[in-house]
């Protein structure tokens, strides 16, 4: 059985979302002069991305809600299965931690969250105390989630070149093969 059409395609939607986050977020960090043009172009960017993030993932909470996923095939183990659950409930507890981590570092830099032009009344009093370690989680729980992903599509190739089963279509788009 496959996933419902809304929850497969706002999976591949955040799916793209985040790896596009990962790399905006680095390089924007790292590759990038600070204070640059195009520094402040990525930031604006990076926050725009993560609170259409926070829109998608609130709607796919309320898919799953909705709809629950489908039952796992016969032939995955009770340990994979186990690890499946927790694994799928980090993912959408994370990316959650992760977007308020970044909205809290914004806002108590002193700085308001806009999406793409549109300023958002801030979540979080100035602090500018608190924005560091608050950067440092936002960071941190990024590059979590990020190892988490990895090991997710790991495990998609593990059922399918391994186990010689397929498990990616239950959460493909186009047709069943």
């Amino acid at each position: 059985m496959r996933y419902v059409l809304p929850a497969r395609i706002l999976h591949w939607l955040m799916a793209v979302g985040f790896a596009f986050m990962w790399i905006c977020g680095y390089t924007m960090t790292t590759l990038v002069e600070d204070d640059s043009p195009l520094e402040e172009f990525l930031f604006d960017l990076h926050i725009s991305v993560g609170v259409t993030l926070l829109f998608l993932l609130a709607a796919r909470v309320a898919v799953r809600i909705a709809r629950r996923p489908p039952p796992f095939p016969e032939w995955i183990s009770n340990r994979d299965q186990t690890l499946a659950t927790i694994a799928h409930a980090s993912l959408y507890a994370l990316p959650m931690a992760l977007i308020v981590f970044g909205w809290a570092e914004v806002n108590l830099g002193g700085r308001a969250v806009a999406w793409f032009g549109f300023e958002i009344p801030p979540a979080f009093p100035e602090n500018e105390a608190l924005e560091e370690p608050f950067e440092d989680l936002h960071k941190w729980t990024a590059y979590t989630m990020l190892c988490l992903a990895a090991v997710h599509v790991a495990a998609v190739g593990k059922h399918r070149w391994i186990d010689r089963q397929d498990i990616l279509s239950r959460m493909t788009i186009g047709r069943r093969a």
